[in-house]
């Protein structure tokens, strides 16, 4: 028989992942709750041997009873998880709100610039393969990547069990923290609700990113396999990227006293050059949910569609490009991917002098316009 170390390790730590966390909670708690359980005077008689194997065995119980509390938990990344920057995205392009920063905060430090590519990569897997079976909907992505990884790739599925039993263990330490902070939270003094608190965050923030690289992880694993064995071939024609293939905004925030700013880009191949942020659409994507992408990652800033402003073409290599141009409103800041490139905020009248083609002075002087009037008589059909 192989020994595996890689195994024993897992085991360990989804053994760990129960005892640990209930023998902690257990020996913090046993004062209070061993005499309530048992009777102060059969408490007091437990002889050393059985004092041992009763501590055991509440700890594994107690551990069993975290492990689950802690699965709830799993709702709430899930929540997060499901809110990442794609999901932002739509959110601004079709209701013009954010998330709350807390959660924008939050979503941001675990999960990056996290745009669930992957996962609907994955998605698109599952249905192709499947679907002819009419199983699609009877298994969750990340679980059918572990059936799959187990089958075809154990040494893959190794690495996703080892990040998963990190998770797990750091999930019932949160629980076991939670738990110790209200069982008797008048007689903590304050340095010690801090440190609680701390290790609280710090536990479920690994939770969290350690959960996350295991999803990633079996993602990642599906989508080489399926590369490698060249089983799954997609029509692309079904994600063609709609006409016109770009997307962009004339940005405008508007200050307290009044005054109206523009917002300007240096164009990528020459910084000497002032443009609107834009860039291409992406497939399966729409153009409002582009331009909010685009804005945001050359910029930081979060703007909203006001209105369509109007299709532009001009020629680029050779090649003719049309771009769909929104009015946008700003409503907040958030991650800069494209920190490379300058951007200002300018007055209508030096963003005009500033800008360096005669379309974009024009766009800016219809974007003026357009915004000084009411909502009905800008109202236009969205691209």
């Amino acid at each position: 028989m192989n020994f595996d170390p890689q195994k024993l390790f897992i085991g360990l730590m989804d053994f760990f992942s129960i005892l640990l966390p209930g023998a902690l909670l257990t020996y913090l708690l046993m004062g209070n709750v061993g005499p309530a359980v048992l009777g102060q005077q059969r408490y007091d008689m437990l002889a050393e041997a059985q004092a041992v194997a009763a501590f055991l065995f509440a700890s594994y119980l107690v551990g069993q009873l975290v492990f689950l509390l802690g699965s709830l938990l799993d709702e709430i990344y899930a929540w997060l998880r499901n809110r990442t920057m794609n999901w932002q995205v739509k959110q601004v392009a079709r209701r013009g709100r954010l998330l709350w920063w807390p959660f924008r905060a939050c979503i941001s430090l675990v999960f990056k610039r996290e745009d669930n590519r992957a996962v609907e990569r994955v998605l698109k897997i599952k249905r192709h393969t499947l679907g002819k079976l009419q199983a699609d909907d009877a298994i969750k992505a990340f679980q059918w990547c572990k059936a799959l990884l187990n089958v075809e790739s154990p040494q893959s599925m190794a690495v996703v069990q080892r990040f998963e039993a990190d998770s797990k263990f750091f999930r019932c330490f949160a629980i076991v923290l939670l738990i110790l902070l209200g069982w008797n939270w008048r007689e903590w003094t304050r340095n010690e609700v801090f440190v609680i608190l701390a290790l609280f965050l710090i536990a479920l923030w690994r939770y969290m990113e350690q959960r996350y690289k295991s999803t990633n992880q079996a993602y990642w694993s599906v989508i080489t396999l399926t590369a490698r064995d060249g089983k799954v071939v997609f029509d692309k024609s079904a994600n063609k990227i709609p006409n016109p293939t770009h997307a962009g905004g004339v940005v405008f925030r508007k200050r307290w006293w009044g005054a109206v700013k523009y917002l300007l880009v240096e164009a990528k191949e020459d910084p000497g050059q002032w443009v609107l942020p834009k860039g291409h659409v992406e497939e399966g994507e729409q153009h409002r949910d582009a331009a909010v992408r685009e804005v945001l990652e050359e910029t930081g800033v979060w703007a909203a569609r006001v209105c369509d402003l109007r299709d532009i073409s001009y020629l680029k290599n050779g090649v003719v490009e049309t771009t769909r141009v929104f009015l946008m409103r700003t409503i907040g800041r958030g991650p800069l991917q494209d920190k490379d490139r300058k951007h200002q905020w300018l007055s209508l009248e030096l963003a005009v002098r500033r800008a360096s083609y005669g379309e974009t002075r024009e766009l800016l002087r219809e974007a003026e316009r357009l915004r000084s009037v009411g909502p009905k008589a800008r109202m236009k059909p969205s691209g």
